[in-house]
């Protein structure tokens, strides 16, 4: 059975974190957790007028590449949604050969290990919050603003069209 990764372009990376959000969203992991984080080098100072800042997506011990994705035929979650198109998902094999024809690249294979990686979710909010049930009525008014900071705000009526009745300026 062959091995499958992620190839990462790390020189065209802007560090959008639209892999890490979609993984998250995907996957349903608490604060704090991810499969993929974008880590940061640089900037620092190559010459005179030169830097170098690159950003590295790596894996995270809670990357299982989408297995659920991939086994319907989908690219991973991350892959899919790249903005700046530096993830590419395939087999070792074809990444490895895409390695040779530019630098500033690097495979991964992830190593799916969740249990040591998620541990257990501990709330930080030390104080409890309950929603309250509320029950709402209608009043068949409602408000209105004309201007975004609410200068001139205005009541309409809606009773009639609440009861089925045609608004007074229709019968008009």
């Amino acid at each position: 059975m062959a091995a499958y990764g992620l190839l990462i372009d790390y020189e065209y990376c802007t560090n959008c974190g639209s892999c890490q959000v979609t993984c998250k969203e995907e996957h349903g992991y608490p604060v704090g957790k991810t499969g993929i984080r974008v880590l940061s080098d640089g900037p620092w100072k190559i010459d005179g007028k030169r830097w170098n800042w690159n950003y590295f997506p790596v894996l995270t011990d809670l990357c299982d590449l989408c297995a659920e994705r991939t086994g319907r035929g989908r690219e991973p979650s991350c892959v899919h949604h790249c903005l700046a198109n530096v993830i590419s998902y395939g087999t070792v094999e074809e990444l490895s050969k895409k390695l040779d024809r530019k630098p500033k690249q690097f495979l991964m294979v992830p190593q799916y290990n969740p249990l040591e990686a998620k541990g257990a979710f501990v709330s930080s909010n030390k104080s409890a919050h309950r929603a309250a049930h509320i029950e709402v009525q209608g009043t068949g008014k409602a408000s209105y603003a004309v201007h975004r900071h609410d200068t001139k705000v205005g009541e309409i009526d809606e009773t009639a069209v609440l009861e089925g009745e045609q608004p007074p300026a229709a019968r008009e």
